[in-house]
């Protein structure tokens, strides 16, 4: 039956064509091939605080694959390493990749400061333009927590006044939050952001940053120390001349790299959260919270880390508890899965 289906269907294809050609009728233009496309990745990497080695380590593996980066690639460096601070864009000269300096920095100035943040994103559109541009964010991450709620979990400071919002990046004892972070990014300028940095995938962040790029790939829980395995990850980010980027790729070489690595402890989370869906999911989870809720024991939810009492909890474990209308719960699973595709949520 498949056969004889197939056949049919290429025999109404060849009458089609050859009335076409006996009638006089012009042939569908070949679809052109599509263009290449620039693309510049900004890697922006806070370091003074502790991450140092780390980050030094992450750099070399980073320099093992600029040479597989296509010609219509570019890779900019902002590091701030407590001794130094510089942009430099990435290049292969004479068979070796090496760091050209764009600009030295004074190792007093902040790179948590959101006006000179902003300041080095530009600089990088200037000196490398490109169609289209990615981010790579790599310092300490408290997700939704506040700097300085964070601080009385992590450092034992005494509580200060008064409540930011929540915080990434951290220089020295300086941090970033995400609010001020949101306005640095602005509207739709990258492709895709990738925080190698905890908890930056906590559903309040995500949604924070919604309008600030397409996708953003991170962890719910916290990013061992050796990060991302930029050696597999970057390539992935420049797939098909500069036109795509495999985030989903990306997702699955943190996860291979983390449950076979002997480096560290085999653990880690990895999600990608299409921000165009953020939305609608937000707007299911209003509707839930709006109807009458089960009771629940918080004890007995997914959380994402071992503080007391604990921060950071898993938000399809809190809904499936708590939703005792399964028409709702149902439209939530779904928009839950276009938010964040299980291909890429590992």
């Amino acid at each position: 039956m498949k056969r004889f289906f197939l056949f049919c269907i290429t025999a109404a294809m060849m009458l089609a064509t050859g009335c076409a050609k006996e009638c006089g009728e012009p042939e569908p233009p070949t679809p052109p091939e599509p263009e290449d496309k620039s693309h510049t990745l900004i890697i922006y990497m806070m370091g003074d605080n502790g991450l140092e080695k780390f980050m030094d380590n992450n750099i070399g593996k980073i320099m093992t694959v600029v040479d597989k980066i296509p010609q219509t690639g570019r890779i900019a460096l902002f590091y701030d390493r407590g001794n130094y601070t510089r942009l430099s864009e990435l290049v292969v000269e004479q068979g070796r990749a090496k760091q050209r300096v764009i600009e030295e920095y004074a190792t007093s100035q902040s790179s948590v400061d959101p006006e000179f943040m902003k300041s080095v994103i530009e600089r990088v559109r200037k000196e490398m333009p490109a169609d289209t541009y990615g981010l790579v964010l790599s310092s300490h991450g408290g997700g939704w927590v506040p700097s300085d709620i964070f601080d009385i979990y992590m450092l034992g400071r005494p509580e200060t006044s008064g409540i930011a919002p929540r915080f990434f990046g951290q220089d020295g004892n300086d941090c970033m939050e995400v609010e001020q972070l949101a306005g640095v990014l602005g509207d739709k300028q990258f492709d895709y952001i990738l925080f190698d940095a905890c908890f930056m995938s906590s559903i309040e962040t995500l949604y924070d940053l919604r309008n600030s790029t397409d996708y953003i790939v991170g962890s719910p829980c916290e990013v061992m120390i050796y990060g991302y395995p930029y050696d597999l990850s970057i390539p992935t980010l420049f797939r098909n001349n500069g036109r795509e980027h495999d985030l989903e790729a990306l997702c699955r070489s943190f996860c291979d790299f983390y449950s076979t690595t002997h480096l560290t402890e085999q653990s880690g989370s990895i999600a990608m959260a299409d921000c165009a869906q953020l939305e609608a999911l937000a707007e299911v989870v209003r509707r839930i919270n709006g109807t009458a809720l089960r009771d629940y024991d918080s004890e007995a939810l997914q959380v994402y880390e071992g503080l007391r009492p604990h921060l950071f909890y898993d938000l399809g474990d809190f809904i499936r508890t708590v939703c005792a209308d399964e028409a709702l719960l149902a439209e939530f699973e779904k928009q839950f899965d276009l938010t964040f595709p299980p291909a890429a949520r590992l």
